[in-house]
């Protein structure tokens, strides 16, 4: 009877210690880019949180395969990077977003959008 006993208390010690190891799960940042117009202004920003990291970023406003203007951010736990760049009714301009958080580097999927 006390092999029965012990033995369950081992097996719901293990099952407490797996719902430890388990109880914070891994933490990317997240950014969330965003690209307006407001006539032949494109209006950008991205809004970029991984909570205690140190954070470095560059927002950049594409034409095709040319980058017409970026900025630059840099913070910990949050970075908020605006910018705006006067551009031709009628075309489409992508959003990108590169840097670091802590020692990872930044996965944003960028966006597009059409002046007019």
């Amino acid at each position: 009877m006390k092999k029965i006993i012990s033995a369950i208390l081992v097996a719901v010690m293990l099952l407490a210690i797996s719902v430890v190891s388990f109880a914070e799960p891994y933490r990317i940042a997240s950014a969330t880019p965003t690209l307006s117009f407001s006539g032949t202004t494109a209006n950008c920003k991205v809004t970029i949180r991984d909570s205690g990291k140190a954070i470095s970023a560059t927002m950049s406003l594409w034409d095709g395969n040319t980058c017409i203007d970026s900025w630059p951010g840099s913070g910990t736990s949050l970075v908020i990077i605006s910018g705006s760049h006067e551009v031709e009714q009628g075309k489409t301009y992508t959003l990108k977003v590169t840097g670091t958080s802590g020692s990872t580097t930044l996965v944003v999927e960028p966006v597009s959008g059409k002046c007019g």
